[in-house]
């Protein structure tokens, strides 16, 4: 009897024991989960939101990661952005000015777990903040402005009244007084003084936009989110040209849609989540610019740009990218 019971004995010992490490396996092969907290407007866009989403998208693919987005609450984003750590994502990603604050405050609250944002700046001891230099991307749209304008007279339209919008413009600026420095610009805002309901009014900017054209102004730069969508409108009513920032969002509207001055959003929550995953993702600051490919500008429109011009902007282009033109820092607030 007790010989029969030993070897029961230990088939039914190493039988739990496979179970157990079996379990502790699969415990230990658990996606890790991450969230993105967009910004206004949400997806559909076909810019900022879009754009990191396909980042997010993508790090699903390629490395393996549970995603979720969570759209953006006004009122209450400090609790949205504190749910996603609640429900056990262990890399949270905010988009743009209207996260800092939230993210800044439940990061305080979940130490353990990473946050991050992305095109502004949060604080924290866990918490990786990663801005853009859109400078020299801002001035070749400028340059190409004043390049294409046949009355002299260029715009500017922006989302709202904050940082990063006077960021652009100054850039924009500097690019169009380059090449034309008697060149009127024009400067309207759909919302006012960090208004970012200004980004998702696409109503509103087409109603300026159309405006504008209407007052003789050849090419806008825009700036503004997924009102954008609204101003290329006008810019196909008006059979005038547009300028567009963001994604590459010629395929809107070829007709009009000269070229966008790209800026990486789906590159930056890639990188992110890769160094997320390597358990390289560090606080702090990280700085993308266009010599490092985080800002870009999208092919020209072959049928929208002469070759004239085409050719003097690529010279403009390799004299920034020398050194030969050196521009002047923005130190606005």
């Amino acid at each position: 009897m007790n010989t029969n019971r030993k070897p029961l004995f230990l088939f039914t010992f190493f039988l739990l024991a496979a179970l157990v490490a079996s379990i502790l396996t699969g415990c230990g092969g658990a996606k890790p989960k991450v969230a993105l907290m967009l910004a206004r407007g949400g997806l559909g866009d076909k810019a900022f939101n879009d754009s990191a989403n396909e980042g997010l998208q993508k790090a699903m693919q390629d490395l393996g990661v549970e995603v979720k987005t969570f759209d953006y609450q006004q009122d209450t984003q400090s609790e949205n952005v504190r749910k996603a750590a609640q429900e056990g994502y262990q890399l949270v990603i905010g988009l743009g000015s209207e996260n800092s604050a939230a993210i800044t405050e439940v990061a305080t609250e979940f130490p353990d777990t990473k946050f991050a944002l992305v095109d502004a700046v949060a604080e924290g001891a866990n918490v990786t903040s990663v801005t853009f230099s859109e400078l020299e991307g801002d001035f070749l749209a400028g340059a190409l402005a004043a390049l294409l304008s046949e009355n002299n007279k260029v715009a500017y339209l922006g989302g709202a009244d904050v940082l990063v919008i006077r960021r652009i413009q100054f850039g924009f600026e500097q690019g169009v007084k380059y090449v034309k420095p008697d060149a009127e610009i024009v400067v309207k805002y759909v919302a006012g003084k960090d208004d970012f309901s200004g980004f998702s009014k696409p109503d509103e900017a087409n109603a300026i936009a159309a405006q504008l054209y209407a007052d003789g102004v050849d090419l806008i730069y825009a700036a503004a989110g997924g009102s954008t969508l609204g101003a290329i409108d006008a810019a196909k009513s008006a059979n005038r040209l547009i300028v567009t920032t963001g994604s590459d969002q010629r395929y809107i509207a070829p007709e009009v849609v000269v070229t966008s001055r790209t800026k990486n959003m789906n590159q930056a929550v890639f990188m992110l989540i890769e160094l997320f995953t390597k358990d390289e993702l560090q606080s702090g600051s990280i700085q993308l610019d266009y010599k490092s490919g985080g800002i870009g500008i999208a092919p020209l429109s072959a049928d929208l740009v002469p070759a004239s011009v085409s050719s003097a902007f690529e010279a403009i282009r390799a004299d920034l990218e020398s050194g030969a033109i050196q521009l002047e820092p923005f130190v606005g607030q």
